[in-house]
């Protein structure tokens, strides 16, 4: 298991742990990619996960640039319209990291909003 996936995992079962399902994952179209996509109660998660070796790094909000979040957005859209969510639940979108070998996580919600 890669580096990456391996942080996914970890977020995954940081999820569950607080109540939440796993709807998908490294769920991708022609122009995004998702790493998580989760639910709790009526709130549909969209998630980036960021995983470091150490904390030496930028801060990992940050690290979502404008691009990406659009992409995000964009994956948002489609994954609600196919799913039948749209206009059916509240969306958010997070950003968990997964620090070093033991995989502290640190979890930020409502990391960004769609800007109108």
């Amino acid at each position: 298991m890669s580096f990456r996936d391996k942080g996914e995992e970890i977020a995954s079962g940081y999820l569950r742990g607080k109540g939440y399902k796993i709807l998908a994952s490294n769920y991708s179209g022609r122009s995004f990619e998702i790493d998580l996509i989760a639910m709790k109660k009526n709130m549909v998660v969209f998630v980036e996960v960021k995983r470091r070796k150490s904390s030496y790094f930028m801060n990992p909000l940050d690290s979502i640039n404008k691009k990406r979040k659009e992409h995000m957005i964009k994956g948002a859209r489609y994954f609600l319209l196919t799913k039948d969510l749209y206009d059916r639940c509240d969306v958010r979108f997070d950003v968990i990291t997964v620090m070093g070998g033991r995989g502290n996580v640190e979890h930020y919600e409502d990391a960004f909003r769609i800007e109108k």
